[in-house]
């Protein structure tokens, strides 16, 4: 049986020493729909993709370690599983509408969750502190849109920049900083998972992630609102890379919400509900209620998305009866990744990876990002360093 907790998108903010280069300060961050992903030199971090403007922070009554409360030149936000918990049925719809839509980079509330990111990224620990290297960013998009976003997505994450952060019980710290829009560097999104698949963690790939890239690989990326797929072939993408809406997490949770009947729930709100374990079913007639666990709903609700995106997937590439590896990455590959398994256990031709290999201790949540974070400090290396 599944573990209902480990579908939520979780804050942890995590210290580690990763390969940088010395006199920068590179960053990957992954602005998904389900959560922000971050990766520097000196952490790992992620918070759920929720910001909510406020007028002050008086009515927080106490703060709790998974908090992040921002202050720039729009107002007081509340960003991440606080903001979540913030969300009601009534105003789901509209906040949905616009944060879980491609248009979304000019919103003041996508701003405020990029602000607490990049913040987060600079923030000195015990492993390193930030003493005011250039910033460089590296993120991805989605292959189908990755030509017509990225001018403003770029756009969004270059510039200067001014705003305060509070993480948990610290107190507020001050941010001053610019990032030039020639070291903002965007990418196929499922090419971030292709690198991470391919690379140990001190930036290098090995004879075996070699043979993964110059052989017929595809890589399966499930995110949250779209299924990426992306063909390499010797080392060079072949064919166009595909995108699917609606094979992803979200049609997950909202199947899983439409069979929950009774039970007053959104997309959004199914965050809270997997940390509880249950969703709260009223009947308006007799005036009760009671908690219904929800498991096997989304269990099956997962394998039935699966299976679908399977399907596209054998139809599309003749049945991966020539391709050689099969990456799966993604919050959602987590989920999914026994299933894929098992479906082409029986084809000898075909390895299945998952993005993860190379640093089991992340979760597959984290492939996309740590991609584009080596795959940054790969160029930076032979760049500006001889």
């Amino acid at each position: 049986m599944i573990i209902l907790k480990d579908y939520a998108t979780k804050t942890e903010i995590v210290e580690r020493s990763n390969k940088t280069v010395s006199g920068f300060w590179p960053i990957g961050i992954d602005y998904g729909f389900s959560g922000v992903k971050g990766f520097g030199p000196n952490k790992i971090f992620c918070y759920p993709n929720c910001a909510i403007k406020v007028e002050d922070f008086s009515s927080l009554l106490e703060s709790s370690y998974t908090d992040i409360l921002l202050k720039d030149e729009e107002g007081c936000w509340i960003i991440g599983e606080k903001a979540l918990e913030m969300i009601t049925p009534a105003n789901a719809m509209n906040y949905e509408a616009e944060m879980y839509e491609r248009n979304r980079y000019y919103l003041p509330a996508f701003r405020a969750l990029m602000k607490a990111g990049l913040g987060i990224a600079i923030m000195s620990n015990n492993c390193q502190a930030y003493n005011g290297e250039p910033i460089f960013v590296q993120t991805g998009l989605p292959p189908e849109y990755k030509e017509m976003d990225s001018p403003d997505l770029k756009s969004v994450l270059a510039g200067d920049f001014e705003f305060d952060i509070k993480i948990g019980k610290n107190p507020f710290r001050h941010y001053k900083f610019s990032i030039s829009d020639n070291y903002v560097f965007i990418m196929d999104q499922p090419m971030g998972s292709l690198y991470s698949a391919i690379t140990d963690n001190n930036g290098t790939q090995g004879q075996y992630g070699l043979q993964v890239l110059k052989s017929k690989t595809l890589v399966l990326d499930p995110g949250f609102k779209t299924l990426d797929i992306y063909n390499i072939s010797a080392g060079r993408v072949s064919n166009k890379p595909a995108t699917f809406d609606n094979l992803g997490m979200h049609e997950i949770f909202q199947r899983t919400v439409d069979g929950l009947k009774g039970a007053n729930i959104t997309v959004l709100g199914m965050q809270g509900a997997l940390k509880k374990g249950y969703v709260t079913v009223l009947d308006k007639r007799n005036m009760t209620n009671k908690k219904e666990r929800f498991e096997d709903l989304l269990e099956k609700n997962t394998r039935d998305v699966c299976n679908e995106a399977i399907q596209k997937l054998v139809s599309l590439y003749n049945y991966m009866q020539d391709h050689d590896f099969l990456i799966v990455t993604g919050g959602t590959g987590n989920a999914w990744y026994p299933i894929i398994k098992d479906f082409f256990r029986n084809m000898e031709n075909l390895t299945i990876l998952s993005a993860n290999r190379n640093d089991k201790i992340l979760s597959n949540t984290y492939s996309n990002v740590r991609g584009y974070y080596f795959s940054l400090v790969s160029m930076l290396c032979h760049r500006f360093k001889k």
